[in-house]
């Protein structure tokens, strides 16, 4: 019996563990995807800026 419950608290260890290592990974995922949008926005105004001072010129 002993043995039994030590592996069930193992079980449900292991299991909190990859649930916290779930919610981590996610909230990474967003964030990239967030420095990208940022990233994308950035280089597309810094091209519309450039384009506007070529054709001016």
């Amino acid at each position: 019996m002993g043995q039994e419950n030590e592996i069930q608290e193992l079980k449900d260890r292991l299991n909190a563990v990859e649930q916290q290592l779930e919610k981590r990974s996610r909230g990474f995922k967003a964030l990239r995807t967030g420095v990208i949008i940022i990233l994308v926005i950035y280089l597309l105004m810094t091209l519309i800026g450039i384009f506007q001072f070529v054709s001016n010129g």
